[in-house]
């Protein structure tokens, strides 16, 4: 009898992954295309969607992740964030408007002693005054139970009640236009001439911020600061 040779089984071997070597090389290749397409996604969100689209080099639900976290982001920092937190300065009340000035004196000069006590204001109809110090008070008008206008005459004696006025002008600003950040604060002082030459006698001054028009005037060595909200914005 012959003998059937049998053929032995093939064996297959599967090559190992190439050396990661090739991977880092295409990650760097991509570097300059990740990064444009992060900063637009963070920037400029709409054109940053039409770049990922086109050109992420990651798979369709990393790309799709990715461009949701970035837009989230960006409507957090534009929208959302407090530093530009939307307030309508024509419809806070006398308790708003305390509040939100008590909340900015904490935060920005918490020991200089400038917040309102409410239960001390003194009421004259639905106007109401309050004093700060001895040399800085407070009045606001109020129409419709609404906050048009804060004005704060100040009597500085010497160089700590002038730094006290300066800081309670700022507070007021940063109440009343709550997405000015410290430098933009100081440009309004800067435009009212209140960093130059506050005792100026010939100080009359006036600037435009959103809807609040501020003002400053110089009397017989007082200082008077004026918020007064725009009707017509």
């Amino acid at each position: 009898m012959r003998k059937i040779k049998r053929n032995k089984p093939i064996q297959i071997v599967q090559e190992k992954p190439a050396a990661s070597t090739s991977s880092w090389t295409g990650m760097f290749k991509n570097y300059p295309r990740i990064i444009g397409m992060f900063i637009l996604l963070l920037f400029m969100p709409p054109l940053g969607w039409i770049f990922a689209y086109k050109f992420s080099p990651y798979d369709k639900r990393t790309t799709i992740g990715i461009s949701i976290a970035c837009t989230a982001f960006f409507v957090y920092a534009v929208f959302i964030s407090p530093e530009h937190e939307f307030v309508d300065v024509s419809k806070l009340t006398r308790t708003e408007f305390c509040t939100r000035y008590n909340e900015q004196a904490t935060k920005l000069a918490p020991r200089l002693g400038l917040t309102i006590d409410e239960s001390k204001l003194q009421l004259d109809g639905e106007n109401f005054s309050y004093d700060v110090t001895d040399n800085l008070k407070f009045s606001a008008h109020i129409e419709n139970n609404f906050v048009r206008e804060v004005d704060i005459t100040a009597t500085p004696k010497n160089t700590d009640d002038s730094f006290q006025a300066i800081n309670c002008f700022g507070l007021v600003i940063a109440t009343l236009n709550p997405e000015l950040n410290q430098d933009k604060r100081g440009d309004v002082l800067r435009e009212l001439k209140m960093l130059d030459n506050a005792l100026s006698n010939d100080l009359n001054e006036t600037a435009v911020r959103g809807r609040i028009t501020y003002g400053v005037k110089n009397s017989d060595g007082k200082i008077i600061f004026t918020a007064r909200v725009n009707d017509d914005f």
